[in-house]
């Protein structure tokens, strides 16, 4: 397993695979960086969702990469054009820009996320910032194998940051507002930042200390959990089980909440269930 922010150096299982997919990443990345802060053809996606000319490019750019080196893998993308789980054994999810609104903006809070699923489980994620360059890479610990230690001390609830991330809906931004209200005056700070995979990330390692996720999507968030989980973090679903994600949720809402702390991450779990009772 590898969480890194800077030249992570893939090794192990997987190592073939994280290297390739590393490279896409980076690629992907630098035409991004020619990107940002450029005027740039969009299209609307409803009342409140973009999608860029750099996002088309730059998926492109890191599918061509991947199906060239691993021509029998599935590919399920942010852009399309396949809408159903492959029939392979080995599946990408890519989202070639995550928080697309934020670049889109001059906002430098997106992420290029891609993970690997084998037999519709994660066994690889990564994340890459193109802009400020920050890397996470995680492989899935080897069954028996003890969870790693969370990354510096733990962070109580009222001294904590966390990440809302709910769909663009407008029953999903009334329970965005319902959950900020609960959490006000509880924590230091609650963020709504629109890029789940590099706030999953940021909670891997320490930079953020929560998530509560509503109804978000399998490519967006599922590479992310399996960081935070790599690294010794917990990620629980709305009935308090370990969450885990699945093939199966593929163009399905997905809810739970991550922290690097149990304690916390039940704590936010409680909040989260009355919201949705609410």
């Amino acid at each position: 397993m590898i969480v890194s922010e800077s030249q992570p150096r893939p090794g192990g299982a997987w190592e073939a695979q994280a290297a390739v997919a590393l490279g896409c990443a980076r690629s992907a990345g630098a035409y991004l960086r020619t990107q940002f802060g450029a005027a740039s053809p969009r299209r609307y996606q409803g009342a409140h969702d973009v999608q860029l000319a750099a996002d088309v490019e730059a998926q492109r750019r890191i599918v061509a990469g991947l199906t060239e080196r691993f021509p029998g893998y599935g590919v399920l993308a942010e852009e399309g054009p396949v809408r159903r789980w492959p029939d392979a054994e080995h599946v990408w999810l890519v989202d070639p820009l995550d928080g697309t609104n934020n670049f889109g903006y001059g906002i430098a809070h997106c992420a290029i996320s891609i993970s690997l699923f084998r037999r519709r489980r994660p066994v690889l994620a990564l994340v890459v910032d193109p802009l400020l360059r920050r890397e996470f890479v995680a492989v899935e610990p080897p069954s028996g194998e003890p969870p790693a230690a969370p990354p510096g001390p733990c962070v109580p609830l009222r001294r904590s940051t966390i990440s809302l991330v709910t769909n663009y809906s407008a029953a999903g931004r009334v329970w965005g507002d319902r959950m900020s209200e609960a959490l006000g005056g509880k924590c230091k700070r609650v963020t709504s930042l629109w890029a789940p995979a590099l706030d999953l990330a940021l909670v891997s390692c320490g930079q953020l200390d929560g998530m509560i996720c509503h109804e978000g999507d399998l490519l967006d968030v599922g590479g992310g959990t399996l960081l935070v989980r790599a690294a010794g973090g917990h990620v629980l679903d709305l009935s308090g089980e370990p969450f885990h994600a699945h093939g199966s949720m593929y163009r399905r809402p997905v809810s739970f909440v991550a922290a690097r702390d149990e304690r916390l991450a039940r704590e936010l779990l409680e909040y989260a269930r009355t919201a949705a009772a609410g």
